[in-house]
């Protein structure tokens, strides 16, 4: 007896199918031995179809078995010659013969020029599926594809860094090995590949040391032959979103930009402005620069009075607020920003808290300078007051808010100081400044170290010390450089000064969350000591790291 349990599903259905066939023909007298060759043909044509679909099956494990049994690097390219081939299969491949780069079994040079690594076809029918770069960009799984970075070759990873940069594919595990593998890279990057690497770190908030300062050195070496403003423009605005601060590198974009000035367009000099001062960086021909952009810039913003484009509203207030970081605002730039008319049309950009902190930060600058309130005209005859933000204003109710990791800091502060000071009346934190800042803690110390009561009559005299702390995070300092800090925290402890305090700045780096609160404590006690012992010895300009 024919076992049916032993036939293919496919065969079965067929057969069944057939069956009724010829049971519903029968009234229309067919003829039964052309049914049963119907029903045999079907059966034939079901049975090729499997035999179809395992056979692809069984050209996939075929090749994946000559992946995994060869010995050379010939046997390895020989794949892509294979017309099922696929990207599994390229995948599988690259990473061998990575791997085997990586340990030392072969050199690079036996295969990464070949043609069928690199898709060099004479024929445009075919395109080899390892030239193909979305194999690495496409693939799943992270470490497969950082496997693959390091046998391509530095265009490609430039490439490749630039895609994901787009795409915005923060991949840490790629973008470690992209950064070592181009970092390491003898060969040198032209000025395009360096400004798509610098515009994909700062895309993706990767400021990779080792990589930044392989960008540096290769931007520097070629800059003197370069002639496209708009690639330098590129650099300049990627440099200040990753707040990099390499002297070398912006006294040389410094003296490019001098000496192709007329060339620049106005977007490019204003981005340059901006990065000096996130970076708070002044070179040495900056007056020079300073002096074109506020030029051709006051033309435009003060003959036309365009202050009901937002985009200029926007333009003008970085400008004048870079000239505030940078030590470089007259009165005259500080009074178009802080005039009536100027604030009224700026007010319209609802819920931009940048905005409300530059205008308190540039407010608060105005205030620090004796000559600004009131100036006479006119040759003294008349005497007039220049503008400042009405006391009554909205943007001094911002609510100002810490990032998620300055938060944690404070806490540690906090913590630390309730052991430090015996009673709540002795250290103050939060204090609203409004200047576009808060002041972490203040506390008031005499000469001998002790606390003295904040709501104190001793408070006034000369003998006191009263003490701002200002926690100094990650995101506060610049790349580039140890604890360097950035525009904004330099300009926040020249403002902070201006209210009376000597500034104690705790950077994020002594000050760990890890360390004991007994170690906490001591190290706040002996900073305050070796602080004020410095402070009597010579009056500092700015906040003294500790």
């Amino acid at each position: 007896m024919m076992r049916w349990s032993r036939m293919p599903r496919h065969f079965m259905s067929v057969v069944r199918m057939q069956s009724s066939s010829i049971t519903t023909t029968k009234l229309l007298r067919l003829d039964e031995s052309k049914a049963s060759n119907n029903i045999v043909a079907a059966a034939f044509e079901s049975l090729k179809e499997i035999d179809n679909v395992k056979s692809k099956k069984s050209s996939f494990y075929i090749i994946n078995n000559n992946i995994d049994n060869a010995t050379t690097v010939e046997e390895i390219l020989a794949i892509s010659e294979i017309e099922l081939v696929s990207k599994q299969h390229a995948l599988k491949a690259v990473s061998t013969l990575a791997e085997w780069a990586s340990s030392g079994r072969v050199k690079l040079s036996e295969f990464e020029t070949d043609i069928r690594m690199l898709g060099k076809e004479n024929t445009k029918e075919k395109e080899h599926l390892f030239s193909d770069l979305s194999t690495v960009l496409g693939i799943t799984g992270d470490d497969e594809a950082a496997k693959l970075i390091s046998s391509i070759s530095l265009p490609q990873m430039v490439k490749v860094l630039s895609t994901i940069g787009a795409k915005k594919k923060r991949s840490t595990t790629l973008l470690r090995s992209l950064a070592f593998n181009i970092g390491r890279c003898s060969e040198k990057m032209d000025i395009k590949q360096c400004a798509d690497v610098l515009f994909a770190l700062a895309i993706l908030n990767f400021p990779d040391e080792v990589l930044l300062e392989k960008v540096s050195a290769d931007v520097r070496s070629i800059l003197s032959s370069t002639d496209r403003p708009s690639v330098i423009g590129s650099i300049v605005t990627s440099i200040g979103i990753l707040r990099y601060r390499d002297p070398d590198l912006l006294e040389s974009l410094s003296t490019w930009l001098e000496k192709h000035i007329d060339g620049c367009k106005q977007h490019i000099l204003i981005s340059y402005l901006l990065t000096l001062a996130y970076v708070n960086y002044k070179p040495n021909n900056m007056d020079n620069i300073i002096k074109f952009i506020t030029g051709t810039t006051i033309q435009v913003f003060q003959s036309t009075k365009q202050f009901h484009d937002f985009g200029n509203l926007n333009t003008w207030l970085d400008i004048i607020w870079s000239l505030v970081v940078l030590e470089k605002a007259d009165n005259e730039h500080l009074a178009t920003v802080l005039s009536p008319d100027f604030i009224s049309s700026l007010m319209k950009l609802k819920g931009n808290r940048v905005v409300s902190i530059k205008l308190l930060n540039i407010n608060g600058y105005a205030k620090t300078k004796i000559d600004y309130k009131v100036y006479n005209i006119f040759k003294f005859l008349v005497k007039t007051e220049r503008p400042l933000l009405d006391s009554n204003s909205e943007i001094f109710k911002l609510e100002l808010m810490r990032s998620k990791d300055k938060q944690v800091l404070m806490t540690t502060l906090i913590d630390s100081l309730s052991i430090m000071f015996p009673s709540e009346n002795f250290v103050k934190t939060n204090v609203n400044t409004d200047l576009g800042f808060i002041i972490d803690a203040e506390c008031a110390l005499d000469s001998k170290l002790n606390p003295i009561p904040l709501d104190s009559s001793k408070i006034k005299s000369p003998e006191t010390h009263l003490i701002a702390f200002m926690l100094t995070g990650f995101h506060d300092t610049c790349r580039g450089c140890h604890n360097e800090p950035n525009g904004i925290t330099a300009l926040n402890t020249r403002l902070v000064h201006s209210l009376g305090y000597k500034v104690l700045a705790i950077p994020y780096t002594e000050l760990s969350t890890r360390d004991t609160l007994v170690n906490r404590v001591q190290y706040l006690k002996e900073s305050l000591k070796n602080f004020l012992n410095t402070f009597k010895a010579k009056l500092p300009t700015t906040a003294l790291k500790v």
